[in-house]
Parts: structure tokens; sequence; C-alpha cells
């Protein structure tokens, strides 16, 4: 009746996901394409109140290039921009059109060479969401018979941006599936053992995505949480499934294919399963503190997939390890690891490296120290971006564009400061000439508009920097506006990027504490120690400067060549939103891999073993498992790295160094020369946490036992002594 009940739960969870996958491909896709912007800014405030006031966005989200084939300044020329101006302006989507030949264009949006005008186009609908319909119908059905035309500008370049990450993302999959498939078949040595990560990990990315889609009609989610759902989804689930194969191959060796021995691996291996997908879940909930929808996005994404990831595991796992017990005797370790007290049976190469790590515990933690504090010495010099024309690839026709703008036009065009206008200001004639040439007469101010007034008396300013649009001195150019001490307010997309920078600063505090207490409980209810998760924390901090220092030096500095083998063509600098999630999700995974660490640390200290043999048996038990799966979990990540998007390829590397430090370095060389150096005061904790962790401990035992449809006493069967450190002191 158990192996009924687990089956039949196994295979009503699958059916559920499925039934959700389906449904919500039934529903219209409504991921966003965007999200970088911050609700509630100035700059939010005052495109709002241009909105309202002139009843379009006052941020071009197009731009067209047209070239003729001699000077368009001629009679000919002009007639055949302005036909096309009139034809754009026919959509219902566009409320005004701007060319080189009126009084708000004349002049700066003619080429320096003459050949071409560029025609700049305002939605009636704020920001690219409101945008996207219009543009592809312009796209298809807007032609001229005489002018070379193209299609560029923000909102048509994150249009194109979705395509790119859409078609990516199953690119990506496409790579990924089968690599993993072929190593796993490689540690495993059998089909039906390495296809339990994959069945984890396809049924967490399909749920995953369902759930996203489904959410989307509540909230708005970024379409960008895909990517990441899916990497996470696929490295995941082969931690987990290489934690509960790994387990249950030991077990069995000792006591065959029984009940004993599945009790046992889910008893202890599920245990930590159950602490790790915790951990990862509340770094990811760390993002949800951040209003802007594409890092909330990414926070969903991925407490979603560490959810789902654990509860395939527990669920879909136990009723298939026994039908796959004797082809999960492939070489997943170097040897069997029997339970014998005695430690010269176990003297494989991990014991080995981490008797040799204890022997010279000092030298080992101060080079391991100072070459992670030395890869993160880029740091100090990082650039902050945003996104712009620049996160789209080559070749595509609004990089095409944009490209064109930059090279042939007044710089910045299409990237004004807007500056909204109080009625009470607007009225003012003899003050707004005034604020006008305080304007011209600020240092990166370059072209500044001539006023407009809408009916209801609200005013309008645009002024383009001489600087780069996303540079410190058009950054300063918003703060020297909305310092001026008029009744103004300023926004539009670098405005925008001065407010996101200054959000990310204030919720930073608040998502570091989510962060900090999630790592601290879940250690702490694992090990029932105090000092470990804080030594956890440590780690992680220097594991974090270490991933910022490589991400500044591959793709800010260009240093090794990286840039260039993965194929990146952004801009020389690191994306600030996507620095938030690459901070959120590493730290997820660097807990993640201290788990299924200490867990078997932990498991040999209860049995009365000295602190070293238990760090050394802990690391020769957990080991292979932890490379295999930072190996795994790399895959999954440079395939999404594969992506052509700037801020993918970002994200995707980031977290991919972190993984790779954390499992070398940090696992195997900083954890067990601290903890040697440490000794029992690894272990200390108060006596009363001890026993609020005896009562914890025994409910999520027992949760875990309902999950794998066994009552919970049977969980106790075999299980590690739950009764905390026996050094522990009050």
């Amino acid at each position: 009746m158990g192996t009924l009940r687990r089956a039949g739960l196994a295979a009503a969870f699958v059916a559920a996901i499925l039934g959700l996958t389906v449904v919500s491909f039934l529903v219209p896709d409504n991921l966003k394409i965007a999200g970088f912007g911050t609700p509630g800014s100035q700059s939010q405030r005052a495109t709002a109140a241009i909105h309202r006031a002139f009843g379009y966005d006052p941020e071009p989200g197009m731009a067209v290039l047209a070239r003729g084939h001699g000077p368009i300044g001629g009679a000919r020329g002009r007639a055949e921009v302005r036909s096309l101006a009139r034809e754009i302006a026919s959509d219902p989507a566009v409320a005004r059109v701007q060319t080189p030949f009126d009084s708000q264009g004349s002049g700066v949006l003619l080429s320096r060479d003459g050949l071409s005008a560029l025609v700049l186009v305002h939605f009636r609908g704020i920001g690219e969401e409101g945008a996207s319909a219009a543009i592809g119908r312009i796209r298809k059905h807007v032609r001229s018979p005489s002018l070379s035309v193209r299609y560029g500008g923000f909102d048509v370049g994150f249009v194109d941006d979705n395509d790119v990450v859409r078609k990516d993302l199953l690119r990506a999959e496409l790579i990924a599936f089968p690599i993993l498939a072929l190593v796993l078949i490689t540690v495993f040595r059998g089909m039906a053992a390495a296809l339990l990560p994959l069945v984890i990990g396809g049924l967490s990315v399909l749920g995953t995505f369902a759930a996203l889609k489904l959410l989307s009609h509540a909230i708005d989610i970024s379409v960008y949480a895909l990517n990441l759902s899916s990497a996470m989804g696929l490295g995941l689930a082969v931690d987990s499934g290489l934690f509960l194969v790994t387990r249950y191959r030991e077990e069995s060796a000792q006591h065959g294919v029984t009940p004993l021995a599945l009790r046992r691996t889910m008893s202890r291996s599920g245990t930590a399963v159950f602490y790790s997908a915790a951990t990862v879940a509340g770094a990811c909930a760390a993002l949800l503190v951040f209003p802007q929808q594409f890092i909330y996005s990414m926070g969903i994404g991925g407490v979603l997939t560490a959810f789902l990831s654990a509860t395939a595991a527990l669920i879909v796992v136990p009723p298939l390890l026994p039908k796959v017990a004797h082809r999960t005797h492939g070489r997943i370790g170097r040897r069997e690891l029997p339970e014998s007290p005695g430690v010269e049976a176990h003297a494989g190469w991990w014991y080995r490296f981490s008797r040799w790590v204890m022997r010279h515990a000092v030298l080992v933690a101060v080079v391991s120290a100072v070459l992670i504090v030395s890869a993160g010495i880029p740091a100090t010099g990082v650039r902050w971006t945003f996104l712009d024309a620049k996160a789209l690839p080559p070749g595509l026709e609004s990089r095409t564009v944009a490209d064109a703008i930059a090279r042939e036009f007044v710089p910045n065009l299409e990237f004004p400061i807007s500056i909204a206008l109080s009625p009470r200001l607007a009225g003012d004639p003899g003050r707004v000439r005034a604020l006008q040439s305080r304007i011209a007469g600020l240092p990166s101010a370059g072209i500044v508009s001539q006023p407009q007034r809408a009916p209801d008396g609200t005013g309008l300013l645009q002024v383009v920097s001489r600087a780069p649009p996303l540079s410190g001195a058009s950054q300063a150019l918003v703060g020297e506006l909305r310092s001026l001490g008029e009744p103004i307010a300023a926004g539009g997309r670098i405005a925008d990027f001065v407010d996101l920078k200054a959000s990310i600063r204030s919720h930073a505090l608040p998502a570091l504490i989510v962060v900090t207490l999630t790592t601290l409980l879940a250690l702490f209810l694992l090990t029932s120690s105090v000092v470990l998760p804080l030594k956890a924390l440590l780690m992680n901090s220097l594991t974090l400067a270490a991933v910022f220092g490589a991400m500044v030096a591959i793709f800010q500095d260009r240093l090794f060549g990286i840039a260039s083998l993965v194929g990146y063509h952004g801009p020389p600098a690191i994306e600030t939103a996507i620095s938030v999630v690459v901070i959120g999700v590493t730290l997820g995974l660097a807990t993640d891999y201290s788990i299924l660490l200490l867990s078997r640390v932990k498991e040999e200290h209860d049995k009365g073993r000295p602190n070293e043999d238990a760090v050394a048996l802990g690391l020769e038990r957990s080991g292979r498992v932890i490379t295999n799966a930072a190996l795994f979990q790399a895959v999954a990540l440079l395939a999404m790295a594969s992506s052509r998007v700037f801020v993918v390829k970002q994200l995707a590397v980031g977290i991919a160094v972190g993984v790779a430090i954390d499992a070398t370095i940090v696992r195997a060389c900083l954890v067990p020369a601290l903890m040697r150096i440490l000794g029992q005061v690894n272990w200390w904790a108060p006596r009363w946490l001890n026993r609020a962790h005896l009562r914890v401990d025994a409910s999520v035992r027992a949760l875990i036992a309902r999950l794998s449809s066994r009552s919970p006493g049977d969980a106790e069967v075999g299980a590690a002594p739950a009764t905390g450190s026996p050094t522990a002191s009050g």
C-alpha cells in the first residue's frame, strides 16, 4: 500500500503540473517585455503627468530612419518624408509624429550628410507595452516607394528584445538538455537513473512557466523571468536528483533495495533537499522587496522554481528510486562508503584532500581568502548601465538604426529629458524663458526645445544632453534640472536610470535582511549551530565580491577574452538591475551547496565522530556530488549565456562564476580549513535554541514523511539522530 500511495501521489503531482501547463498555453501570453522602471519615482510621475495632459508618451517610442537616393532636403525628399509621416500618423495608436520639416524638428532631424531624415513617433500609450501592437502594424504595412525605411527606437528595441529572448530561451533549452543528459548518463552509468534529475527539471521548469503565465493575468511579469527559471530549474533538479540518488545508492548498498533504504534516504537527504529549497526560495524572495517589474519577476520565478524542484524531488523521486536501484550503482562516487566507524575505509580522494587542507588549515584559509578578495578587487571600479539599444545584438534592424543615429545625427535625440511644468509656471512666458536660459547654461545641456502647453495648462520642455545618455554627466544633468527650484519634474530614460539606482540603494537593506534571516534560519535548523550559519554568511559575502570582480573584469574591462568567447557585444559596464538578481540567486545557490555539505558533516558529527573526522567524511561523501551539481548548473547557465541579449549574458555568466567559485575554493578549501580552525566551536548553540531545533526538526521530518507518502514514524527508522550536537552548550 505504501508503494501505491507514493506512486499515486507522484502521478497526481505530475498530472497537476502537466494540467497547469496545458491551461497556461490555452490563455494568451501576457508576459511583459520590459519592467525596468521604478513605480512612483519622479521620472514615472513626470511621464504620467505629461501623458495625461498631452495624450501621448513624451518619449519617442519609434525612430524611423528614411534615406533617399539623393539629398533628402529637396522638394521631392520633403514630400516623400511627409507622406511617410502621414501614413505612420494614420495608425490609431500614434499621437504625434516629428519630421525634420516641422517647427519642432527642423534641422536636428536631418543627418549630417543631408541624405537621411529621422522621423520620431510618439504613441498614445506609455512605454513598450502600449506600443508593441502598433509597432507590428507599422512595420508590416507602412512602405515608401522611393525611400529606404528602417525602424528603430527605444520601444521598437524592446519589442525586438522580447522576440530575441523567447527564441534564445528555446535554443538554450535545446543546448542544455542534451548536454545534461549525456553528462548524467556518464556519471550515473545508466539511462534510467540519469533521467530522474531531468524529470525533476522538466516538471519544475514547465510548472514554473505555467505559473508565471497564469500569474501574469493578475500582476505584471517580465519575460526575462523565463530565462532564469529555465536555468535554475535544471540546475536545482540536478542538485536534488544527484543528492537523493547518490544517497540511495549508499543506503541500498548496505540494506538492499528495501523500504528501509528508501526511508533512510528520504529522512536524511530528503531533509537536506527541503532546507536547500527553502534557502534558495528565501534568497529569491528577497528580490520581491524591489518595486521594479524585472527584479521582482525574477524573484517570483526563483521562488516557484525552488518550490517545484523540491516538491518534484520529494514526491516524484521516491517511488522511482527502487525501480532504478539496480542501475544506480554506476560510478557516481569512487567507492562504496560503508557506515563502519573506522576512517581508513573511507580514504578516497576527497577524504585525503580534506585531511591535507586541515593539516595546513591556516595557510589554506589565508591563501583562499586572498584569492577570493583579489578576484573582487576589479569590482571597486564598476560602472553601471541601463537597457538601451545596445542591449540588442548587432544585425537587428533596431540596433542598426540606433548605431546610424549615433553616427549620423545630433547625438541622443531619442533620449530627451522631459520636464513637466506646472500650469502656473507654464502660463508665465517670462518665467519659462528664464527657465530655458538657466537650463541652456547647464554644462551638459545641449538642445532645449521650445515650450509646449497642453489644454489643461501643463507645460513641457525637453532637453537633450551633450553627453552619452547613461554617462555620469547626463545623470548629473538630471539632478541639476531637478534642483532648479522651479515647480517642475524631470522624467525620461536617463531619469529612469537615476531613479532605478536610487530605488535599489533604498531597498538593498530590507533585501539583505531577508536573505540573512533565511540563511541563518535554514542552516541553524539543519545544523543546530549558530556558528556555522554565521560563517556561511561570511563566505557568501566573499563569493559575491569575487563574482562582481569577475563580471567587471569580463564585461567591463574585457580581460582574458572571455567576453568575446561568449559573444558579448554589450556596453563596457554592468547592468544595474541584473546585479541585484545575480546577488539574490548566487546567495541562494551558495547556501544550497553549504547545505549539501554540512548535512553530511552533521550526520557524522552526530554519530560521535571528532570534528575533523566528521568534516573529512562529510566532504568525502558530498564532494563529488557538489562538484557534479555545480558542473551541471554551470552547463545550464552557460547555455543561457548563448542568448544574444547582453543582460542575459551578464546574468548567466555572473551566476555561473559564483557557482564555480563556491563549489571549488569555498567548499573544497575554505570550509574544511575554517572548520578545523574553529574545532568544536563550530557546533555551539545555546541550550534553549537546541530545544527549539528539536521541535522544528521533528516537524520537518514529519512533513517530508507525508510528502513521501509514509507515516511520520517511518521517517525516523534509520534516520540520523535529531538531537543536535552532543557538544552544544548553553
